[in-house]
């Protein structure tokens, strides 16, 4: 490939960017929120299903009540599509996070497409019915794949509260203060799947201190699935 080919895929795509929907940063977009939903926040779990983190994290949310909404890759459900059942089975909800998470600038558009579609068509399959929400890789935005996720009905969600577990940042004392800090209305990023810099192992060990706190902090856990019918 050319270095001005190269150069290219660093660009990303803003066709079709103004004639989309805006994406979800957070449960604001719900503008008709009803009073059981006006304490609410979501936590939302990327990269997985993990086979070692998934199903403890999992078990963790079934002791506090606690539902989410898990981006899943579409290569990882491949290999554990028991725990995307699993997931669904707990009441929580699923999004498409690609097929094997490349970076949205860095693929062709063929490639870009497909790493969204493969995904839809594996949750289906799994679940029986398809995805209603898309996150993109890094959350970096490319109008391609936010189209692609249009044409499958599925709505585009970031998010405005990182945890950061991952990195040199993803400490057991800066994961917990920015749990600490989540308040009503946050769309909570996190992560299950424990690939490349990510942190779940520490995740599992500061949650149970965050869960316990929801009740003192009048707040409420909800999946995205729950916001579906009102926004």
């Amino acid at each position: 490939m050319s270095l001005l080919a190269k150069s290219r895929l660093l660009i990303p795509d803003f066709s079709n960017w103004f004639s989309l929907p805006k994406p979800i940063y957070s449960l604001d977009a719900f503008a008709q929120i009803n009073e059981r939903y006006k304490q609410a926040i979501c936590l939302t779990f990327d990269d997985g299903p993990d086979p070692v983190y998934t199903p403890k994290i999992l078990s963790l949310l079934a002791d506090y009540n606690a539902k989410a909404t898990f981006f899943v890759m579409g290569a990882a459900a491949e290999q554990h599509p028991e725990l995307v059942e699993q997931i669904v089975k707990d009441g929580h909800a699923i999004g498409n996070h690609t097929y094997a998470h490349h970076h949205p600038w860095m693929i062709n558009t063929a490639l870009a497409k497909s790493e969204v579609a493969r995904t839809s068509t594996i949750l289906e399959r799994i679940t029986g019915t398809v995805p209603r929400w898309f996150r993109p890789p890094f959350g970096r935005l490319r109008g391609v794949m936010r189209k692609q996720a249009y044409l499958e009905k599925m709505e585009t969600v970031l998010w405005n509260h990182s945890i950061i577990d991952w990195g040199p940042l993803g400490t057991h004392a800066g994961i917990t203060q920015r749990l600490d800090k989540i308040k009503t209305g946050d769309i909570v990023l996190m992560h299950d799947g424990k690939r490349e810099h990510n942190h779940p192992d520490i995740i599992l060990q500061c949650l149970p201190v965050f869960l316990r706190s929801l009740h003192d902090k009048s707040l409420v856990t909800a999946t995205l699935d729950e916001f579906s019918q009102i926004k």
